[in-house]
């Protein structure tokens, strides 16, 4: 199964039997058999004939819309999952205040411990994080003593604001990045960091919708209109281990340099090339293969996430404690 993402600005995708065609200007750019597709991000003016909206949606095939700048605008949705059980249990105990806390710290334990595993691996050359590897343990041992979910976010704001000022000596000189700024993203490594969780953030709606889950009504994010909570929840662990890794790895082996950014009075954004370049790498992270601790064998990053949403789901029902995916 393969992901396409329509980049090139003026694409108009058609159906030809059971075929996906990307055209542009009369000249065919891609062909993909649908029965291969599982996700079509379409990033900014791409057009989809009547033909194929019907057979995405009939499909199922997850279609995820971005702007040029990487914000995310929504989605094609075909009918939500039949399994209307599981989200009454979700409902149901998601209310308990108990378990909503249960896994809130979870979540942002498994966070705080992904933020120091990258820490200690930028701090092999010697850059003096110690001190700051230790604060953000001692963060660790807060959130387990925590009874209020409004403290934890407190928390988890003042491990985050501890973490980015050391993960910024991670990169090499000549690369500017001070502090974690998201709107609008003002330097090349926040331009990055926000793509890769808009990114991140859709990969993890999809799964949470696959398996059945309600995406809008979490624990630890709180509940507003049109916010999709449980998403913003399941994908707190893995921000550290999939983008802030990534970004990293892209600026120090310069994969994406200057040039890749276009500036407007809105902030900094990929330009086209950089769009394909931070794409190629977002999926070769998401497909690297790592142990899971109850297989028998390694899988992707992106089977270890449905496993993860799985485990929530068997939470849910009483029959197992949901557990943060904790890489070291």
């Amino acid at each position: 199964m393969s992901i396409f993402y329509a980049i090139e600005q003026g694409l108009s995708l058609h159906k030809d039997g059971e075929r996906l065609i990307a055209k542009k200007e009369g000249k065919v750019l891609k062909v993909i058999h649908f029965h291969n597709l599982e996700q079509l991000v379409i990033i900014g003016r791409i057009s989809l004939s009547p033909a194929v909206i019907f057979t995405l949606l009939k499909r199922g095939i997850d279609t995820v819309f971005l702007t040029t700048s990487g914000k995310y605008l929504g989605r094609l949705s075909p009918l939500m999952s039949k399994n209307i059980e599981l989200r009454i249990k979700q409902f149901e105990r998601l209310k308990e205040f108990d378990f909503k806390l249960e896994i809130a710290k979870a979540v942002i334990k498994g966070k705080i411990e992904n933020q120091r595993m990258l820490l200690r691996r930028i701090n092999r050359k010697g850059l003096g994080l110690e001190d700051t590897i230790l604060k953000l343990k001692k963060f660790v041992q807060k959130v387990d003593e925590e009874t209020n979910i409004e403290s934890l976010r407190g928390i988890e704001g003042s491990a985050s604001r501890l973490y980015f000022s050391a993960y910024a000596k991670g990169f090499l000189e000549e690369v500017n990045f001070l502090k974690r700024e998201r709107r609008p993203p003002k330097d090349p490594v926040n331009a990055l960091l926000s793509l890769g969780y808009t990114l991140l953030f859709s990969n993890i709606f999809s799964i949470i919708s696959m398996v059945g889950l309600d995406p809008y009504f979490g624990c630890y994010h709180t509940i507003d209109y049109g916010r999709p909570s449980l998403v913003l929840d399941l994908m707190e662990e893995w921000r550290p281990v999939i983008v802030d890794t990534l970004v990293l790895s892209i600026f120090n082996l310069k994969v994406i340099k200057e040039e890749d950014f276009t500036k407007d009075e809105d902030g900094l954004y990929l330009a086209r090339d950089g769009w394909r370049k931070f794409i190629s790498q977002f999926e070769r992270k998401m497909a690297e293969k790592v142990t899971h601790p109850l297989k028998a064998a390694k899988i992707s990053y992106r089977s270890y996430m449905e496993e993860q949403i799985r485990l929530f789901v068997r939470a849910l029902k009483g029959e197992d404690k949901y557990r943060a995916a904790v890489f070291r």
